[in-house]
């Protein structure tokens, strides 16, 4: 039998999954990716740390599924967006990787807003800017460490340092050129947004693009060695971990839209063309068969759930966690609406990105009073995930029919048939979780003939494992907290202005 191995490279954790032709996992294997911090809001790890885990997760998983080298027939890599993995002319890494995290970068950007760059940038890549991105990352550093730019051969993404440690070839794909960000609707690098983020002495250390599903190389005989694959396996090019995403669930096709439930709550829909709407917000990529992933994404994600349980606690299991099956029935013992409790979840730090870029909103409680419990506050806070999402879809050009969930949160059916209510529309689950390392797997077994097209590929390997259809009497009911929803956060976007302001003339403690 044949296999393909699908490694996701992200944020906290390595994965390597080995995938049958019908799509399931026969070996799963991670490791915790160890965060460097050398300075406050730096985010950095080892490159060579990062490739280590990725040869024991490679052997783990191999091991697990009990097949051998010669049994995969080929490999895909997704990983995380942005950031900067420096190699030299020797393949060695330059500096620590920096990741899409890190804000070093912020002051940078808060001055090219002020300079009003921002408009030009979006107007040539669809995406709004963040410190963490690659071309904000090489002006940092071109300012503040010419030396690096000077022993630099290479400027890579996460996945495409893995692919280079596994075939020793140089290359990046349109999806991480995106988010460079490079020129969208060329799907190349764009010389002028690197010269106005002051990157331009990199320009000549940009990898080659190759299509996502290409042949980008194969496994060295010291790779092979390292992690148990075959010599010659070929790999392809892959994938920015949201475009991969998309692909595991099987939204292939414009119109398909998903919601990843995570730290942020990333809002996708699948584009026919490069849809900037709306203007100056969210982030733009390339996809595979031409299209494009139009993403609006609510920073605040389950990070506001966790929040929530942190300040105000949780009903335990016996390991100690939170036992969400208990809060669930809790939550359900609320009337929607909350009791008339709206939370506003705007927990991150940062700020807003979706559906308006505001970096000084904040959340709150709306609507609490004597009668004001800790059910309503839990049923408020998953009602708001749900209301966040919605005004995200909303505010693209075009609205989706039906929305697939993924992530931690979507093992939950009392929260799916919530954004059912709330969305309006029908919420599907995904059957594989690991939908990342599964989308890479796909572009694999395509390139070396394991299906014909993507199109099989997902009809093969991708399948529904639930589907929640709208309460009428719900979706209705829904439709006057979500407007009370929507009124409250745009008074709270006043607020936190002034709170901003006042925390900045030192009126009050931070």
């Amino acid at each position: 039998m044949r296999y393909v191995l699908g490694i996701d490279k992200g944020t906290s954790v390595v994965k390597a999954v080995v995938f049958n032709t019908a799509g399931k996992p026969c070996g799963i294997a991670q490791r915790r990716v160890e965060v460097l911090q050398p300075k406050p809001a730096f985010h950095e790890e080892d490159p060579r740390a990062t490739w280590a885990l990725c040869v024991a997760v490679i052997r783990e998983a191999m091991a697990k599924a009990s097949v051998s080298g010669r049994d995969v027939v080929a490999i895909g890599i997704a990983g995380h967006m942005g950031g900067a993995w420096l190699i030299d002319a020797q393949g060695v890494p330059v500096r620590n990787a920096i990741c899409w995290p890190d804000s070093r970068a912020q002051a940078d950007q808060v001055a090219m807003e002020e300079a009003g760059l921002l408009a030009e940038i979006f107007a040539i890549s669809g995406n709004g800017l963040m410190p963490g991105i690659t071309a904000m990352l090489l002006g940092w550093l071109a300012r503040h460490e010419p030396e690096t730019v000077a022993r630099t051969r290479a400027v890579l993404c996460a996945k495409d340092y893995l692919r280079f440690c596994l075939t020793g070839e140089i290359s990046t794909d349109p999806s991480d050129v995106s988010f460079i960000p490079g020129d969208i609707d060329a799907r190349m690098h764009s010389l002028r947004v690197m010269e106005l983020c002051g990157a331009s002495a990199w320009a000549e250390r940009l990898p080659p693009i190759l299509p996502s599903g290409a042949i980008a190389g194969s496994v060295t005989a010291e790779a092979a060695a390292l992690t148990g694959l075959h010599q010659g396996t070929p790999v392809v090019t892959g994938l920015g971990d949201a475009c991969a995403n998309a692909l595991g669930v099987g939204a292939l096709r414009p119109g398909a839209a998903l919601t990843v439930l995570g730290t942020s709550c990333l809002n996708s829909q699948v584009m026919s063309g490069p849809e900037r709407a709306p203007e100056g917000l969210g982030f733009l990529f390339a996809m595979p068969l031409g299209h494009y992933l139009r993403i609006l994404p609510n920073t605040s994600g389950t990070i506001a759930f966790d929040w929530f349980l942190d300040r105000f606690g949780a009903p335990q299991t016996g390991q100690g966690t939170p036992d969400f099956a208990a809060l669930e029935v809790r939550a359900a013992a609320v009337a929607r609406g909350a009791n008339g409790v709206v939370f506003i979840p705007y927990i991150n730090g940062s700020g807003v990105l979706a559906p308006f870029f505001d970096t000084r909103a904040r959340g709150s409680f709306f609507g609490v009073g004597s009668h004001t419990g800790y059910d309503h506050l839990l049923r408020a806070v998953y009602e708001a995930l749900c209301f966040a999402t919605r005004d995200c879809f909303e505010a693209m050009s075009t609205r989706p029919t039906s929305l697939v969930l993924t992530g931690g949160g979507a093992k939950s059916a009392f929260w799916a048939q919530m954004f059912a209510d709330i969305c309006n529309m029908p919420i599907e689950i995904a059957s594989v979780e690991e939908s990342g390392a599964l989308g890479v797997a796909m572009l694999a077994g395509v390139a070396v003939d394991l299906w014909p097209d993507l199109e099989t590929a997902a009809a093969a390997t991708t399948h529904v494992m639930a589907r929640f259809e709208p309460d009428p009497v719900a979706a209705r009911d829904y439709e006057g907290w979500f407007e009370l929803y929507r009124m409250t956060r745009d008074v709270y976007r006043a607020y936190s202005s002034a709170r901003a302001d006042l925390l900045a003339h030192g009126a009050l403690a931070a």
